[in-house]
């Protein structure tokens, strides 16, 4: 079943939309992954009722027309709660809905569910969040990825086609390959921010998860838009459509094993990467090694990025204004402290801290500083790199999905896997992570230049076809 599929299904009148919606719903409610915060039954029953109308009065579908859709919990919409999985926002209901959710309802979309995450987007796993951990469908002993750990989990377990999170540092990425599922970081600025909950604003974007390409394409186009609303949004909507990508005689870059983001890497994904390097060769593909003076500090240069527009964006939630307050305090400090305290999460605790440092104005914010520098760097050197390639082709994660008992007691445990991943959303670029084999496996990714996310997807539909008959 795809996109196309199901609404052909819709007009031929072989599946009304309420049977539809029914059938979803009821998988969801049966969830064993803990996938789920939040499910919208009574409302996507009536707009189901109401697109069945649509379609017998013959008026135009839109192009997710009755499609069930799950949004990842930092993503408004006025129909459900915003929590973003934590004791902070655990009752939080937003008055307006985000512009890609606006998107989705326009095309005639139907949101059944919002999913679980890490707290605030703040984790690799999936298992910061207040209300427990996600598990991964394909093995549920071990972690699905994070922070867009449901929105994985619902497309992997078949329950939508589709689903929204958001990509900080491979948000998405990396539960898509953990899932075995494709997921999409578009160009910094292609979907609009509006109505997101910031985690770092330089860095996040709306990111997508597919169980195949052409689905992945229909998404993309569905909730791409300008926004006025965003000052940070493309200056007009950007368009995907199909080409044929051939890939001979084409240069596809892959950095240098001697890097030091290769450290540690399984031997499982190593195999799965050559895999994928033997396919692009089969497909005329030139491979171009490449050598990155700069981005052995894309871990640590995303840490301080990302930690500082975390302390930032945090302090809104001060148990004044709006989210959990304390029940007991003598000051505003102490109601400050102990809403904060009480209300978040270890991992968000520690983030903020390591922020406010970085952001200190007793040191000059030196640190802050140099990992700008570093990641300007960073991505000027991968903006060189692409005058000479037309794409890039990495290992997602370092490693196979961990175990849910695994590294407890190491909080840095989580950025290990996602060096690969960090340098696209430092640079703003596009990556595309796919599944090389079924099951707990590797997966690759390609990356393009700014807004060459067209070329990404036709390349990635391409390489999935010849990866899928061989």
């Amino acid at each position: 079943m795809n996109i196309e599929k199901l609404i052909e299904d819709y007009k031929d009148g072989n599946l009304s939309v309420e049977d539809n919606i029914l059938s979803t719903l009821e998988k969801i409610e049966n969830d064993e992954l803990n996938a789920y915060i939040s499910i919208d039954r009574e409302g996507s029953i009536k707009r189901a009722k109401k697109l069945d109308e649509k379609i017998k009065n013959g008026e135009k579908l839109g192009s997710l027309f009755g499609v069930p859709v799950a949004v990842k919990d930092n993503i408004s919409y006025d129909q459900m709660k915003m929590t973003c999985a934590s004791k902070m926002l655990e009752n939080f209901k937003p008055v307006y809905n985000a512009s890609v959710v606006e998107n989705l309802l326009k095309e005639d979309a139907i949101i059944v569910a919002k999913t679980n995450m890490d707290e605030f987007a703040m984790g690799g796993r999936g298992k910061t969040s207040y209300f427990g951990p996600t598990k991964n469908p394909i093995d549920n002993k071990r972690v699905p990825g994070g922070s867009s750990s449901g929105s994985a989990a619902a497309v992997a377990k078949g329950d939508v086609l589709v689903a929204l999170g958001t990509d900080t540092g491979g948000s998405v990425r990396c539960p898509a390959s953990y899932c075995n599922i494709l997921g999409y970081k578009p160009t910094y600025s292609i979907m609009s921010r509006y109505g997101v909950v910031s985690m770092a604003n330089t860095l996040d974007q709306v990111s997508l998860f597919a169980e195949n390409i052409e689905d992945m394409r229909v998404l993309a186009n569905s909730t791409a838009s300008h926004d006025p609303k965003d000052m940070t949004s493309n200056l007009e909507k950007y368009e995907y459509s199909y080409e044929d990508y051939d890939f001979k005689g084409k240069k596809i870059g892959f950095i240098k094993t001697d890097s030091s983001l290769y450290e540690g890497i399984a031997e499982e994904v190593k195999k799965d990467y050559q895999k994928a390097l033997d396919t692009l060769e089969s497909l005329g593909a030139e491979l171009f090694p490449i050598d990155l003076e700069y981005v052995k500090f894309a871990n640590p240069v995303y840490n301080v990025v990302m930690s500082s527009e975390v302390s930032s964006n945090m302090s809104r939630f001060d148990g004044v204004r709006f989210g959990y307050q304390a029940d007991k305090y003598e000051s505003v400090e102490e109601l400050f402290v102990k809403s904060r305290s009480e209300g978040l999460g270890e991992e968000v605790q520690r983030r903020i801290a390591l922020g406010t440092m970085y952001l200190s104005a007793n040191d000059d914010q030196r640190i802050y500083r140099q990992g700008l520098k570093l990641r300007s760097l960073i991505k000027n050197e991968l903006e060189e790199v692409f005058e000479e390639i037309d794409l890039l082709i990495t290992p997602t994660t370092t490693n196979l999905p961990p175990y849910l008992t695994d590294d407890e007691n190491d909080p840095l445990s989580d950025f290990k896997a996602d060096g690969f991943n960090v340098i696209v959303n430092l640079a703003g670029m596009c990556g595309l992570s796919l599944p090389v084999r079924k099951g707990i496996s590797g997966s690759v990714q390609f990356i393009a230049n700014r807004f060459e996310d067209n070329k990404l997807i036709n390349a990635s539909e391409k390489f999935l076809r010849s990866i899928n008959e061989n």
